[in-house]
């Protein structure tokens, strides 16, 4: 399988969960309807007259898309957004040369109007997309209370123009996905071949693509939107380019938050094998000095390693639903590609709780997560690989074989490690952009404010990044999420908090003693928790599930709805003198047909309440459950009712056969009560098709 970990970190934000979304989208909408958000667009909205010509064309906010939320459709000038193209050089050193087209959403201060600095926002990737998440999380966060949000797509990404896809692997997939790990590289890099020629022929400048360019479009954005002074946020690749410009264009910069930090001195794939063993030793050391892991997952790495062998052995297939077009394909699931996978997991929060479950998963045959996790990353269709080639082979390749260090890895590191490091050096070969000047790879020296942000089980920047990138940053403070993994930033209250402390004094070091009260160990997830498949598409808001969901309380309110019908007939009836049998069998079948038509609404009204209270007290109190489709096993009992009203389904069709052989019971009774089965067995059936049945 052709698989996207060699690409490192292409869009991190991509990796959580689509709840936050729903919650924040919900939250910001309450937000607006309260407070009624004041908005102001930037003073300059237009031409700006600099040394260099930019310009501003105002446009719909089309790149932030909320339509595929429960079927909200909000539009985003509702909730504030402020949306457009700034206009550059594709060579900022060829001002009268080709132009590109850049997309900038602002979210103006909920607050109202605000003389704080804005905040500007970028993705990492490179060539991921900042309109993946940060237009559903920022609004609801204290930072936007003061200060405009500026979120901007780098060139060569979604929405801008060019943008630098190469659907040629989208093409490819079905063929990619199933050849193991060597001869989907050597597909891949024919496709990598054909995206080159294709994009060259549109007469695209590859090698104008890349960190330098980048770091001159911020410049030019700030000039044509009218900001004096701007904060920085960058995540992942984010952060490069935020030191690229704190070297390129300092002056106007007043402070710079750097997240999952990437030295400018280091060639951070040639440090892929270190920082990929680093990881797994972090999380088995977690696992084993954590008595309930410990208890619930012992021999850990042992079991990891058989059952990598089993798979190389006995390869399974898994079965990957692209999510736009309902399109199944299948992948091969060998021990390679299940180290990818396991490896891309760790990019979500909080890894520590959740690696353990999906080893023990998977070795048990539940390929559920690996699944979702395999399809979110074959189809994600917001991150641009040619932006991605042109940036790093323009900075990073080629590698300097002899800083490439096999030595000390974990086996099941090093069995791929030079394949792909190799791998990288074809591609570039293929790419042909010319490299960056040799200062780029230098420290960056600056003496302005930087917030240097680190989570302890980053599987690609790890805290000795920050630490490094910090030595020449004489004025950068320096902080540790301990339970946090790639990109920490507006995950929680505690982070958001350090962030505002230190965008509203850039000259302290922000007070991060939260980060030390928190003990997380509780939450791994334990292995007695429950795989319930309906968690997965509620996860991604999968339309054919809420559709689904619709249905099934469309079709259990018919069957609440019978209490008050027979209420009324039994009003009518006793008006117009015509009683019910008052005794013998007929009675008896119609009192027990009417009590298991109620008793099969309250068990299927229960076991719903049920679920919806599980799935939000876990959300709220440990989130990681979720994250593999799991609630504990407290609700192994809840989970026991739809068999509950299979037998009370029973009761209804054998009363329904004896109404329908009695001549002497109303028509219309028997058409209604026939009615009801229906519906009571349509409702059952739904709830199996959507993974409420385990």
């Amino acid at each position: 399988m052709f698989n996207k970990s060699i690409f490192v970190d292409y869009s991190v934000r991509l990796m959580r969960t689509h709840i936050v979304k729903l919650l924040s989208l919900v939250v910001v909408m309450l937000l607006f309807a309260i407070g009624g958000a004041k908005t102001a667009w930037a003073s300059n909205s237009s031409q700006t007259e600099t040394d260099k010509a930019y310009s501003f064309i105002e446009a719909d906010c089309s790149f932030i898309d909320t339509s595929d939320l429960l079927f909200l459709s909000v539009p985003p000038d509702e909730l504030g957004y402020k949306c457009g193209y700034v206009i550059v050089p594709e060579r900022h050193t060829k001002p009268d040369g080709p132009t590109i087209r850049l997309p900038v959403a602002v979210l103006p201060a909920r607050g109202g109007s605000s003389e704080a600095p804005p905040l500007f926002v970028v993705q990492g990737g490179p060539g991921g997309s900042a309109f993946e998440i940060f237009p559903f999380i920022l609004p609801n966060s204290v930072i936007a209370q003061k200060r405009d949000i500026v979120m901007i797509n780098q060139r060569g990404t979604d929405y801008g123009e060019p943008e630098l896809e190469c659907h040629e692997s989208f093409d490819a997939l079905p063929e990619l996905a199933i050849l193991p790990l060597e001869e989907g590289l050597d597909l891949s890099l024919e496709q990598v071949k054909t995206c080159k020629d294709r994009l060259v022929s549109e007469g695209i400048d590859l090698g104008a693509y890349n960190s330098v360019e980048n770091a001159n479009d911020l410049e030019a954005i700030r000039q044509v939107l009218g900001y004096e002074q701007y904060d920085f946020y960058g995540v992942s690749y984010g952060t490069l380019l935020g030191l690229h410009l704190l070297r390129e264009h300092p002056e106007n910069l007043r402070s710079v938050i750097l997240d999952g930090v990437v030295p400018a001195q280091i060639n951070f794939i040639a440090e892929l094998p270190a920082n990929t063993s680093r990881i797994f030793e972090e999380l088995f050391q977690f696992c084993s000095q954590d008595p309930e892991c410990q208890k619930d997952y012992p021999g850990l790495e042992a079991r990891l390693v058989r059952l990598l062998q089993q798979l190389d052995d006995d390869p399974a297939i898994l079965r990957l639903k692209d999510p736009d077009t309902g399109k199944v394909i299948k992948s091969r699931l060998d021990g390679d590609s299940f180290l990818d996978l396991l490896y891309q997991s760790f990019y979500m929060d909080h890894p520590y709780a959740i690696f353990p479950r999906i080893i023990a998963d998977t070795a048990a045959g539940d390929y559920l997560f690996l699944e979702e996790l395999g399809a979110l990353m074959a189809f994600d269709r917001s991150f641009n690989e040619g932006m991605y080639y042109s940036v790093v082979c323009s900075e990073e390749i080629p590698l300097d074989s002899g800083k490439i260090s096999f030595d000390g890895l974990k086996p099941y590191v090093s069995r791929t490690a030079g394949i792909q490091s190799q791998y990288y050096q074809d591609v570039c070969k293929i790419w042909d952009v010319e490299a960056l000047p040799p200062y780029v790879n230098q420290p960056v020296v600056s003496d302005k404010p930087v917030l240097l942000l680190s989570g302890q089980f980053d599987p690609i920047t790890p805290p000795s990044f920050a630490s490094l990138t910090a030595e020449t940053l004489p004025n950068s403070y320096n902080i540790v999420d301990p339970y946090g993994s790639h990109g920490v930033a507006f995950d929680d209250e505690c982070l958001n908090q350090i962030i505002l402390a230190f965008l509203d004094d850039p000259s302290t070091e922000p007070d991060a003693s939260c980060l030390d009260s928190v003990d997380r160990r509780h939450d791994v997830v334990p292995s007695d928790a429950i795989t319930v498949p309906f968690l997965a598409p509620l996860a991604q808001f999968d339309k054919e599930f809420l559709i689904g969901i619709g249905v099934a309380l469309v079709l259990l309110v018919f069957v609440l709805f019978a209490l008050p019908v027979w209420f009324v007939v039994w009003l009518v009836r006793s008006v117009r003198n015509k009683a019910f049998p008052r005794r013998g069998k007929q009675k008896r079948i119609r009192w027990i047909g009417r009590i298991l038509v109620l008793m099969y609404g309250i068990l299927g009204m229960a076991l719903l309440i049920a679920m919806l209270v599980f799935v939000i007290i876990i959300f709220l109190e440990n989130s990681s459950y979720l994250s593999v489709y799991a609630l504990p096993a407290s609700v192994r009992p809840y989970l026991l009712i739809p068999y509950l009203m299979l037998i009370v389904l029973l009761g209804i069709i054998f009363s329904l056969i004896y109404f329908w052989r009695n001549p002497s019971k109303p028509v219309w009774e028997r058409i209604y009560y026939s009615f009801l089965a229906i519906c009571a067995t349509g409702f059952l059936i739904t709830l199996g098709l959507l993974g409420f049945v385990i």
